[in-house]
């Protein structure tokens, strides 16, 4: 809004405060600098060198599993900020306006507030504390308490000219009796307002739409069944406390339930009973108070302006409940709405502290249209978050918890909390009893992160656009005067390579029938053609038919690298050729070791599988666990027997990366080989005996045998079968003798079989299917070195997760695709290059294509190509193939 400033009224009695600056996660650091040094690049925050009065301080608040929110806490300078007496609408004004209205549309601003400047004098009340110094806001911010009345007024301001129009803060509803007076409206609105729209929350030409909690249409109104949607959904109780619960909602409004006494007498009846029990009689009495609430909250649920607001929060391990009351001097107090939430299964995880606070700042920001502007009791049965919401350590606070975070939500509202007894939260059954299903709590719909960022995306590149920036572009005339006059200076000899395919059409340069860009439109051009996120290929397919300049392949090359989006959903690094292992000279000297399982049926047991590397014999045992407790018995019982190897080989799984199983293998002279984590391959030997165990499971639990003796079979089973690598059954090598079984065997004697030839035969079955897995995985040596930076591919992902998690890592070591990388935090960790992509640069943007959040960068932005490199540099250039990870 162009010359609007905002000058804040302080309290001068309030003394400032200078709050501790909070640490930032060592993770986040790096991505918090570079999401301020944007904001300061767009002019909403300045550095500041003077000394403030008043310092708050900055943290970062979880997001998710890997991602955070930058957030100021600002509840000591909202404390001397006075809040502006600009009134916010009102239902009853809302229902005059819209009487006749049959069509609507809704607009939603994007960065709402910061469309409005701050005057100097207000800015260091917004100053914060960072590790890079202090900055403070030249916009209004969210988290002021007279934000949202400051916008209002000036919404109405600069619209006060559109009569069929209400603005509520930064949504704003038009309405009219026909779509020909609508479509003018949203016209003059549409002139007003300019480029700050979020086109993905606005609706047009609707005959019924949502607006403020309320759906509206030709007939008016309509609020009752949101009201008491989540009462209509209270399943019957089950335990004695969840009917202790109902009744003592139904006992808050009993003055307006008709015969409540005699209605309510047989559940009454059944809280002082020690057995629970649920009849026809207490049934039917529950749905009869249950339905007299419903139609005393729909007679008596009209919201005033001039009585006392309370809010009652609760959380219960399923869901989350909320009561909005009103109350006076002259009457008994009245419900205005219900609402409840069921929580998924993640946030079912949270700690009971952490649900009660989602509760408080969901229930708030649910009933905004009644809270906002206006001071209201937030009344709450958990202690810890009546705490966590007065703010009243925040001077000693270094950290902010997830639900810190959350509460700092509330900033912009004017409430006091207050603490009750369980006994008296009439939302509890609102939390327990709700049986409904709902989305989960909306994270990413916080106005008050401070680097929330949405940036003007460029989409659109016009032929204007390269005509008048060719005017002005030096290297680009002095071609077209060199096309005009013959006569070739050096800075343009570059393009006298292509003289014969330029041409000079109505102020545009053309190769070819495309497009020469001038190098100011290069970056745009590139970020236009990008869109949608084409790989590397398929954008040069689509800027060859449209655009050139010299080197423009190696630019979309660069590009495409440079783009975080497709850096963590592309592909991962070639695998490196295969080792092989061949077997040892004797049996028992190199065994290969790991888990299966578990298996419910079997009541979650596991089977531990050892294979002798030699004879490719199998040992099965079931373990109740992975504990090595449990890992060690068997490996004594088997030890006995055979005698310890020289070398045992894992994977990195808890059992065998703990202290213990290092110990037993050390005091026994074993040597511990382990694979690269989460790369199976590498302990392929026993990986592939996995197939055989999980046989004899099904058939144990498709038969209904014991599987115990199931599995015994199978692996009988599979010892005295002939190895398909070394021609020979595993116990004739491991036993040097024929074992006899259930089949007549007439000659006992010792195996016979040439040890030459079974080394023989293993060493060309290997490096036969090494060539052959090798070419079909398109094996190469390792290209990733030590000091490459790289991403790691998610172990787990849902859907929509991308490929890599975005954090990258140093390379420390290399050993034959064998990486050891470390992170920022100084924490090491292994993974085999197949499980990496390497990455060079990030580009520095505003926002991230993938997320809409402001993007983390490590190193510089990428350059364009520069106009005078020679005609042989470009010749080379185009020939150049794109690097291998890129494939």
């Amino acid at each position: 809004m162009p010359g609007v400033t905002v000058k804040f009224s302080v309290n001068k009695a309030i003394a400032p405060v200078k709050n501790a600056y909070y640490n930032v996660p060592a993770a986040y650091r790096e991505a918090a600098r570079q999401r301020l040094h944007e904001m300061e690049s767009r002019g909403i925050i300045e550095r500041v060198t003077s000394a403030p009065s008043w310092i708050s301080g900055m943290s970062a608040v979880p997001k998710g599993k890997n991602d955070f929110r930058l957030v100021v806490n600002m509840r000591a300078p909202n404390r001397a900020i006075n809040r502006e007496y600009f009134r916010l609408p009102l239902v009853e004004e809302m229902k005059v306006k819209l009487y006749g209205a049959k069509f609507f549309s809704k607009l939603d601003l994007s960065n709402a507030f910061h469309h409005l400047e701050l005057s100097k004098e207000s800015r260091d009340l917004t100053t914060f504390l960072t590790e890079d110094g202090m900055y403070r806001f030249t916009r209004l911010m969210f988290g002021v308490n007279c934000a949202p009345e400051a916008f209002q007024r000036e919404m109405m301001r600069i619209l006060k000219d559109v009569g069929n129009i209400i603005v509520y803060i930064d949504d704003i509803l038009i309405f009219a009796q026909t779509l020909e007076e609508l479509h003018k409206s949203v016209a003059k609105v549409l002139k007003i307002l300019k480029e700050t729209l979020n086109t993905g929350k606005c609706e047009f030409d609707k005959t019924r739409i949502k607006f403020l909690g309320h759906e509206l249409d030709a007939e008016g109104f309509h609020i009752e069944d949101e009201k008491i949607s989540s009462i209509c959904n209270f399943r019957e109780p089950s335990t004695l406390s969840e009917l202790r619960s109902f009744l003592g909602l139904a006992s808050f409004v009993s003055p307006y339930l008709q015969n409540f006494a005699n209605n309510s007498s047989a559940l009454w009846a059944a809280t002082t009973s020690k057995t629970w029990s649920w009849g026809q009689k207490k049934k039917k009495a529950f749905n009869l108070i249950r339905q007299q609430i419903v139609e005393c909250t729909i007679a008596l649920g009209y919201f005033s302006e001039k009585d006392r607001t309370i809010l009652y929060t609760d959380a219960s391990p399923v869901a989350l409940g909320a009561v909005l009351i009103q109350e006076s001097n002259k009457h008994s107090p009245r419900i205005i709405s219900f609402a409840s939430k069921t929580l998924t299964t993640t946030e079912r995880k949270y700690p009971q502290d952490q649900r009660e606070a989602l509760s408080a700042v969901w229930a708030v920001e649910h009933f905004s249209f009644f809270l906002l502007g206006r001071n209201f009791t937030l009344r709450t049965d958990a202690q810890g978050v009546a705490f966590i919401l007065n703010r009243s350590r925040e001077d000693s606070k270094r950290a902010l918890t997830r639900a810190d975070g959350w509460a700092l939500r509330l900033s912009p509202y004017n409430y006091d909390v207050e603490y009750v007894r369980g006994r008296d939260n009439i939302a509890d059954s609102s939390s327990r009893l709700y049986c409904g299903e709902d989305a989960p709590f909306d994270e990413d719909a916080s106005p008050w992160e401070i680097a929330h960022l949405q940036a003007n995306r460029v989409e659109f590149l016009t032929e204007q656009d390269i005509r008048e920036a060719t005017a002005t572009d030096e290297m680009l005339q002095n071609v077209s005067n060199a096309l005009s006059s013959g006569n070739w200076s050096k800075d343009v000899r570059r393009y006298q390579a292509v003289e014969k395919n330029l041409t000079v059409e109505d102020g545009i340069l053309i190769k070819t029938g495309c497009a020469v860009i001038p190098k100011s439109l290069r970056t745009k051009a590139l970020e236009v053609a990008h869109i949608g996120h084409p790989s590397t290929a398929k954008m040069e397919s689509i800027v060859r038919q449209r655009i050139w300049w010299p080197g423009i392949s190696q630019d979309v090359e660069k590009w495409v690298e440079g783009c975080r989006t497709c850096a963590i959903n592309g592909k991962p690094e070639k695998r490196t050729p295969m080792e092989r292992i061949f077997i040892p000279k004797t049996v028992w000297e190199t065994i290969a070791m790991d888990f299966n399982g578990p298996y419910v049926k079997f009541g979650g047991i596991l089977i531990l599988v050892i294979v002798d590397y030699r004879s490719r014999y199998v040992f099965a045992r079931p373990v109740k666990s992975t504990s090595f407790e449990y890992t060690r018995k068997v490996l004594e019982e088997i030890f006995e027997k055979e005698g310890y190897p020289k070398c045992i080989k894992t994977d990195n799984g808890p059992p065998f990366s703990g202290d213990d199983y290092k110990t037993f293998c050390a005091q026994r002279g074993i040597n511990t080989i382990y694979s690269t984590p989460l790369f199976p391959q590498q302990n392929g030997l026993v990986e592939s005996c996995m197939k055989i165990i999980n046989k004899a499971m099904i058939a144990a639990s498709i038969e209904n045998t014991n599987y115990i003796k199931e599995l015994q079979r199978a692996i009988n089973a599979y010892n005295a079968a002939v190895h398909s690598v070394t021609k020979v059954p595993p116990e004739e090598i491991m036993l040097g003798r024929r074992v006899k079984r259930s089949l007549p065997l007439l000659r006992h004697r010792k195996a016979s079989f040439d040890e030459d030839i079974l080394e023989k035969s293993d060493r060309e079955s290997k490096l036969s299917s090494k060539l052959r897995e090798d070419a079909r995985r398109g094996a190469r040596k390792c290209k990733v070195k030590p000091e490459d930076m790289v991403i790691i591919e998610r172990h787990t992902r849902a859907k929509g997760d991308s490929r890599f998690n975005p954090i990258h890592y140093k390379v420390m070591d290399e050993k034959n695709g064998n990486l050891t990388l470390n992170d920022d935090d100084g924490h090491v960790l292994k993974r085999h290059v197949s499980q990496t992509r390497k990455i060079s640069v990030w580009r520095s943007s505003s926002k991230s294509e993938d997320t809409g959040q402001p993007r983390q960068t490590f190193t510089e932005p990428i350059k364009i190509t520069d106009m005078t490199e020679t005609a042989t540099t470009s010749r080379a250039l185009r020939k150049r193939k794109a690097p291998s990870y890129m494939n």
